[in-house]
């Protein structure tokens, strides 16, 4: 125990009533050494919350809708951080993947897993609207997740996002809303937040655009384009069908919004 200090002595300012220091250098030094362990921890922070998961994840067996698979995740991509992989949904309905009724390369695309979902911090679902329904196949792959529902809903804070094609033969006519909509009840149902497309000029003046998220628009030429017959009679035909400009931009903003959202959500700490 040090002494305290005489009366008279400009020390005396050191002391308080319980002895301990209180004077401006020595708070000024603690503080310092506060910021100092906390600039430390912050750094620590940033690092861990540097790269984030965002998932393209479709079915289709023709390529236009997996183009804009590709094309949502480039846009993610553009984000600083992001890590974005593109899956595709196993038809668990026919409980087949016979490479004929696909588009070439479709099935070299990695079937997505329970585990991919989880480790994801946004999740970008796309399928054919059929009839003004979502597509089965995703349907039934959207009933496994109800696993993660059972286990607190696991998906809580994560981003959630759709895109769809509608139109031709096989497929009706419009309702592509109705079953972007169905895909966005689904991530309410989980705690998800939804992320639609962000409000453009070009969504003014394309064909079935809607915030609600990318929806191609299909027409009979490019699909009978893609038969397999084709296919088999040219082995170098592609099924694949250029976007229009303005599907391009719309599936590429809605990529990068996501992939924004993720990365402030991601970044500030995950949704309690």
């Amino acid at each position: 125990m040090l002494p305290p200090p005489r009366r008279g002595d400009a020390s005396r300012r050191a002391w308080s009533n319980d002895r301990r220091p209180t004077t401006e250098a020595t708070l000024d030094a603690v503080t310092r050494g506060h910021d100092i362990a906390r600039h430390r921890r912050d750094d620590a922070t940033r690092a861990r919350h540097m790269v984030f998961t965002v998932s393209v994840v479709f079915f289709s067996r023709t390529a236009r809708l997996v183009t804009a698979a590709n094309v949502i995740a480039e846009g993610a991509r553009a984000v600083e951080g992001c890590e974005c992989n593109v899956f595709r949904v196993r038809d668990v309905i026919r409980d087949e993947d016979d490479a004929r009724t696909y588009d070439r390369g479709i099935l070299d695309c990695p079937v997505v897993t329970l585990d991919d979902i989880a480790r994801s911090d946004a999740i970008v679902f796309g399928a054919p609207t059929r009839y003004g329904r979502l597509a089965p196949e995703l349907s039934a792959f959207f009933d496994k997740l109800s696993t993660f529902h059972d286990e607190g809903c696991a998906l809580k804070g994560k981003i959630g996002s759709a895109f769809t094609e509608v139109g031709g033969p096989g497929q009706g006519y419009g309702g592509h809303e109705a079953a972007l909509v169905t895909i966005h009840a689904l991530f309410l149902q989980h705690g998800m937040v939804t992320v639609g497309a962000p409000p453009l000029p070009t969504l003014e003046a394309t064909p079935n655009a809607s915030v609600f998220g990318t929806a191609l628009r299909s027409t009979a030429k490019s699909r009978a384009a893609g038969a397999a017959s084709d296919l088999e009679s040219n082995p170098l035909t592609s099924r694949v069908r250029e976007l229009n400009e303005a599907e391009v931009k719309i599936a590429y903003a809605q990529g990068e919004w996501v992939s924004l959202i993720a990365k402030q959500l991601h970044d500030d700490g995950e949704v309690a």
